[in-house]
């Protein structure tokens, strides 16, 4: 009952099969999936892992669950329901397909708790729940969330969502026997899908039609044969991967109307049309994908289509496929399917009670249901015990089936039933009765061979149709295709006049073209010359004046070191002399003191001084030293504690680079003095292999955002920088304070060249 489910919908993992789904080694797999859990999720690598699950599940069912899992406890800490939404509703459906029913409902529970509050979610959470309850064959729940199912629908004015329920309810009024009901329902469905852009509803709501209201095998066939035409439509044939659709859908409507029709050319008794359907559906879904978890079952299958045929051979290919891909014992084997099979192949060897037991062994397997044959198992078992002689065993049997038999009285059902209930009459001697159902089933068998040579002269009829129809349009395409030489003659001709007069005049534009370009490349290459030659006339101006800078500087220094300190010397000392040589208790000694005091103090400001216009510190101790100089003497004031780091400069540098290195740093603690109202400071220059960083950083209050522009000292920071080619930045903190940053100053070549060869030595 529930088989156009199971093949046209639950078998997602071997249906899944599209152009471009991969096929993993397990050790690419692993290597694949550690990889993504590495990375941060994001929608691609989400949608990166569902595809690596699914392909994975061609193949290797139990680890794509095992990850299926994993995943999901991870995408649930990340609180996008959507997510969540699409994992659980696929693991639930993987679940379902395989009957595994028990475990599937909890995941569409947690499915149905995720999506509340997002109307669309919950449609399709309620109508995978419907179709769980309806599989499993729980009338009860089945009806609650139908209710639940169409109040969201039409709350949410989802049309698809309401036309699916309205099909399972008509689908399950099959078991109280409600056939107007089911027929009004399945219209409804039909009505309420059928201007939808999406005929995946409509679909289904014709295919149920046909399954489940049609009870004439012929009529069925028809319905069916229409419904391949619709099975061509582009919102049918794809194979979405399952992030892309989360509700109820046929995900292969073709090879779902293939195998309705090879299962009722098999009940008309037609093997030929029969074999030919279950080939189409075998080369659809097995063959582009032969270790699917659903490949032995059809394996088993397609032997039992292949015994019907008359092609024994191939039959029991089939089978040992079969058996090798079950794996394990024999009678473990979970298919009723694979039993029917093994049991037709002894009863064609002559080994009655071997295909007896096979027939035994397949009704406790339970409902065959992928099955091409609607044929009830216990006629094949009735049929072996009749050949055994187990009569009264047999009649026990065949009575349940009297019903089956005459309500598909033109069927390979009623057929095989009134031949075994022929066959045992006879064996009882009941010599009456087994006229009756002999004669019942020569008036059966001749029907549905008059039936199938009606088809069959119907086909031939149809193809003489379609032969002359083809001979039709061979000869006016001869025609059509005479005056399409003549045509293409003459636009050939003209076309490579056309062609040749495009071309000389595409040639000359191209020429023209070429030209302007060539000239406006000249041009931005001149411009481009000259504003570089502006910057380097900018730079070496700008080096200039720092340099005379730096020579007047050097000038002032030697002056005041050179000239001065050794004057203030001089008199230092005389006026210590005359201290000496006057009375302690004169009246000029306060002021001979007074004079020595003025004079230490001059001395030591005019040192001072001198050591800032020339930081002769670096040529005597090195540039760490200095710095670490000018921080002990900003901390002696007792203002700003000064923290530095300095990293490298081991290495001998250039002194002018050094010497701006120090009057930049200087110039960044000044204002850190005179404009912070810092109490610390923090200084870091560090060398690197190519170009040098200087980082100082306050406490204060910050600089503002609306001086108008940089003061005459970072203005001639900046300059310097620029020089070294190097970048400057000065905000505030968010924590108070100002920081700044100065990156990318190039070191000397002639540093370099210094330090690699040093290298080179070592």
């Amino acid at each position: 009952m529930k088989g156009w489910l199971l093949i046209g919908i639950g078998i997602w993992w071997l249906t899944g099969i599209s152009a471009w789904a991969r096929t993993y080694t397990d050790a690419e797999a692993h290597a694949a999936w550690t990889q993504l859990q590495r990375q941060p999720i994001t929608e691609q690598t989400f949608r990166k892992t569902c595809d690596l699950i699914q392909d994975v599940g061609q193949t290797n069912l139990p680890l794509a669950y095992e990850w299926l899992a994993q995943y999901v406890s991870k995408i649930q800490k990340s609180v996008n329901r959507r997510w969540i939404h699409i994992l659980l509703i696929n693991w639930g459906k993987a679940k379902e397909s395989l009957n595994h029913y028990d475990e599937a409902e909890p995941l569409f529970r947690q499915a149905r708790q995720n999506a509340r509050g997002i109307p669309l979610l919950y449609c399709h959470a309620l109508t995978y729940t419907v179709q769980l309850y309806y599989d499993w064959g729980k009338p009860d729940s089945l009806a609650h969330y139908l209710t639940l199912g169409e109040q969201a629908a039409r709350s949410a004015n989802d049309r698809e969502t309401l036309a699916l329920l309205r099909d399972f309810r008509g689908a399950s009024r099959i078991w109280s026997d409600q056939r107007e009901a089911m027929r009004a329902d399945f219209e409804e469905a039909i009505r309420l899908s059928a201007d939808l852009p999406d005929k995946n509803a409509l679909f289904m709501a014709r295919h149920s039609l046909a399954s489940y209201y049609l009870t004439n095998p012929q009529q069925q066939v028809m319905a069916f044969d229409s419904l391949l035409e619709l099975a061509k439509d582009n919102s049918l044939a794809r194979n979405p991967r399952f992030y892309e659709r989360t509700t109820v859908y046929f995900r292969s409507p073709r090879p779902t109307v293939l195998f309705k029709l090879a299962q009722l050319n098999l009940l008309l008794t037609d093997y030929e049309n029969a074999g030919k359907f279950a080939d189409m559906v075998y080369d659809e879904l097995v063959r582009p994908n032969p270790k699917a978890p659903m490949v032995p079952y059809f394996n088993a299958e397609m032997a039992i289509i292949r015994v019907y045929q008359g092609q024994i051979k191939q039959a029991s290919v089939f089978v040992d496929s079969s058996r090798r891909q079950f794996g394990g014992a024999e009678a473990q084997i979970p298919y009723s399917g694979y039993f029917l099979a093994a049991g037709l192949l002894a009863e064609q060897d002559g080994q009655l009670a071997k295909a007896a037991d096979y027939y035994k062994q397949s009704l406790t397997k339970g409902l065959t249901s992928v099955s091409f044959s609607r044929i009830p198992l216990e006629l094949h078992y009735v049929r072996a015990l009749l050949r055994t002689g187990h009569y009264d065993k047999a009649r026990q049997m065949l009575a349940p089936l009297t019903t089956a038999a005459t309500t598909n009285q033109y069927s390979a059902i009623s057929l095989y039933y009134y031949q075994s209930l022929a066959e045992l009459n006879k064996a009882q001697g009941n010599y009456v009765r087994y006229g009756q159902a002999l004669d019942t089933y020569h008036a059966i068998r001749d029907s549905l061979t008059s039936l199938n040579q009606y088809r069959a002269v119907q086909q031939i009829l149809a193809r003489v149709r379609i032969r002359d129809k083809e001979q039709q349009i061979d000869r006016l395409n001869a025609e059509n295709e005479a005056r399409t030489r003549q045509l293409r003659r003459e636009r050939l001709f003209y076309g490579a006049i056309i062609t040749l007069a495009v071309l000389t005049i595409g040639l000359l534009a191209l020429y023209v073209r070429n030209r302007q370009i060539r000239s406006r490349q000249r041009e931005a290459l001149q411009q481009s010359q000259l504003e570089q030659l502006e910057k380097q006339r900018h730079i070496d101006l700008m080096q200039g004046i720092i340099k005379a800078e730096e020579n007047e500087r050097l000038t002032i220094a030697d002056q005041l070191h050179n000239e001065v300190n050794p004057l203030l010397a001089v008199v230092l000392l005389n006026v210590s002399s005359a201290l000496e040589t006057v009375a302690p208790d004169a009246s000029t000694t306060p002021k001979l003191r007074k004079a020595q005091d003025v004079l230490t103090s001059i001395n030591s400001t005019v040192r001072g001084i001198s050591h800032r216009l020339t930081p002769q510190l670096i040529e005597q101790h090195g540039f760490r030293y200095a710095i670490e100089e000018l921080a002990e003497s900003v901390n002696m004031s007792g203002k700003v504690q000064l923290h530095t780091i300095v990293v490298g400069f081991d290495k001998a540098l250039p002194l002018p680079f050094l010497s701006d290195l120090y009057r930049i740093v200087q110039e960044l603690v000044h204002n850190v003095i005179r404009h912070a109202q810092a109490t610390e400071a923090t200084v870091e220059v560090i060398e690197h292999d190519r170009h040098v960083t200087i980082l100082v950083e306050d406490n204060g209050v910050g600089i503002t955002t609306n001086t108008g522009g940089d003061g005459q000292g970072l203005q001639t920071i900046r300059a310097k920088v620029a020089m070294r080619h190097g970048q400057m930045d000065v905000q505030r903190k968010s924590d108070g304070g100002t920081l700044v940053v100065i990156d990318d100053l190039e070191l000397p070549e002639n540093g370099r060249e210094a330090d690699r060869s040093a290298q080179s030595v070592n």
